[in-house]
């Protein structure tokens, strides 16, 4: 579980990540609407998911607090390939080695040992972009 910190929904963008159902979400869309005289302000967020790609879409006052995930990125060096989309990392800054898995469909094929690249800690180590030599 990544470090959590607490803002409203209506400090929330396009592009910002929520920490949702224990999982980490991008914000692809949000939308505010104020209902009537005495009511308040709703927002409709829609969401991505970093680690499945499911998309959820909620309904929240504004003024709700919800939960906004702190993403470490790390820089890192491929060591070696686990598996079809995993891979094993060495920090670049701390020398410890871990497991990442590839978020991007595209960047499967593009990925070799000795390859830096872009790790984001969201509680699961994740594979953003690569950097070429």
């Amino acid at each position: 579980m990544p470090e959590i910190q607490i803002k409203k929904v209506i400090d929330l963008k396009k592009g910002s990540y929520v920490w949702y159902n224990n999982d980490v979400y991008e914000v692809l869309e949000i939308e505010t609407s104020k209902t009537g005289k005495h009511g308040s302000a709703k927002a409709r967020v829609v969401m991505r998911s970093l680690t499945s790609d499911k998309t959820v879409e909620i309904v929240k006052p504004t003024q709700d607090p919800i939960e906004v995930p702190i993403v470490k990125k790390i820089k890192g060096q491929v060591i070696s390939k686990i598996s079809e989309d995993s891979y094993m990392v060495m920090d670049l800054e701390t020398y410890e080695t871990f497991e990442a898995k590839v978020k991007d469909e595209s960047l499967k094929g593009k990925i070799e040992e000795g390859n830096r690249v872009m790790v984001w800690d969201v509680g699961e180590k994740l594979i953003v972009q690569v950097f070429k030599e």
